[in-house]
């Protein structure tokens, strides 16, 4: 029987300072805290015409097209609160990183055993950035696994010493014999050196979903599989499968879910097997990386809001596959002359389908729903400003040129005639 170490010394032998855990209540407080703060959020962002965290208002416009995209059946104007959420989530699986107590109340779905026969022969545990998903590290550390986190270049050089320090802590906390590492996957000997790991019982914990830097259609990349996404065409690395495939280990797809407050669900999905396809290692990375999204899929049908994909998947869409067809709009029946019509009516920029955003150091519009982006000249852009907010047409159209540039814009679609 091990003796339960001091905390403050093992942690300080490792140059790092102790952070008091949260208790149940002070957590909930935080979590209520948060939700107050997201509520709202994204639209009380857009409304202003500068905003602090430009990047940030970039990723909830592109977070929009996105939704659009793939789930087509969720109305436009639902996009905001989903978003709020996305962002809510965010702030949550970071603060459950330190919160092991979770793990008491976190439901295991693991209906074929993975975590015990993990022990015996190793596997790659492979998950998304989705729900609470850093809570899969404190799991695998309180049940004494040996395992290796290979991330890209840029990940390892800014997050490596967090992983390991998180690492520590958890250890610490169970009294485990865990043994962790992180690895820089994109250097020449990294499979090499998970190779000999995995041969003394090491299994992997891999996020499939780390597109950084993919360019979707643009980019000419080896390592890149366009495969479907809830009936759409993406771009998704394939090195994880390849991994599989060349360590000889299956891989658990897992997915971890906020289910409330302090609700949590771990569920290891049946494994995808290499030995199924020992000589054809191309089919294997098609079929596994095609099966991990589909696991995916699932979930986003379920609770899109949970997966922060939605902030960048614009980089890893196949833009080609963006037929007109798809991307088209109906015309309002009122998209006509305003003025034969009522020119009372109250107009509106058309803040769902288009955003202001900034693409190299620009400030240009989005659509959308065509992924294009429009540069627009400096008085169009005060004109769609001016109708942030629902305005008459009368109160601010001086001359019956100006009335044209409306109807113009009406006609395509920047701005909206709000119904009466």
């Amino acid at each position: 029987m091990h003796s339960q170490p001091n905390v403050n010394k093992v942690l300080a032998c490792h140059g790092i300072e102790k952070q008091p855990m949260l208790e149940t209540q002070e957590y909930l407080k935080k979590i209520e805290c948060l939700r107050r703060e997201f509520t709202g959020r994204s639209a009380a962002v857009r409304s202003y015409r500068k905003v602090a965290d430009q990047l940030e208002l970039n990723s909830m416009e592109f977070a929009s097209a996105n939704l659009h995209y793939l789930l087509r059946h969720i109305p436009m104007d639902a996009h905001p609160g989903i978003i709020d959420a996305i962002f809510l989530n965010r702030e949550c699986s970071d603060l459950d990183e330190d919160c092991f107590f979770l793990l008491d109340s976190t439901e295991i779905i693991d209906p074929n055993s993975a975590l015990i026969s993990a022990k015996d022969k190793p596997v790659i545990f492979c998950t998304f950035h989705y729900g609470s998903y850093r809570l899969i590290n404190p799991l695998l550390v309180s049940r004494s696994f040996n395992y290796i986190l290979p991330v890209e270049d840029k990940i390892y050089a800014e997050q490596k010493t967090r992983f390991l320090e998180g690492c520590i802590k958890c250890q610490t906390h169970f009294n485990s014999t865990s043994q962790f590492m992180v690895v820089n996957a994109e250097q020449p000997t990294a499979a090499l050196s998970m190779a000999r790991k995995t041969r003394s019982g090491w299994s992997l914990l891999a996020y499939i979903d780390g597109n950084t830097g993919v360019q979707g259609a643009e980019l000419d990349n080896s390592k890149m599989l366009r495969i479907p996404l809830l009936g759409k065409a993406i771009y998704a690395r394939r090195g994880i499968t390849f991994l599989s495939h060349f360590l000889k280990l299956p891989i658990v797809p897992v997915i971890c879910e906020i289910t409330g407050p302090m609700g949590r669900c771990l569920t290891f999905h049946d494994r995808i097997d290499p030995s199924d396809y020992p000589d054809n290692r191309e089919d294997y990375c098609r079929m596994a990386t095609e099966r991990l999204y589909s696991v995916l899929g699932d979930y986003l049908e379920k609770s899109p809001s949970q997966w922060l994909g939605w902030l960048d998947m614009q980089k890893y869409i196949d833009m080609d596959n963006i037929s007109e067809s798809e991307t088209g709009v109906a015309q309002s029946a009122d998209v006509v002359s305003l003025v034969d019509q009522n020119a009372d009516k109250r107009i509106v920029f058309n803040h769902q389908r288009f955003g202001f955003i900034v693409n190299d150091e620009q400030r240009v519009l989005l659509d959308k729903v065509t992924y294009k982006l429009l540069s627009i000249p400096d008085g169009i852009a005060e004109i769609l400003e001016t109708y942030r907010q629902p305005k008459k047409l009368s109160a601010s159209a001086p001359t019956s040129e100006y009335r044209e540039v409306i109807e113009q814009l009406v006609s395509l679609e920047m701005l909206s005639i709000v119904a009466t």
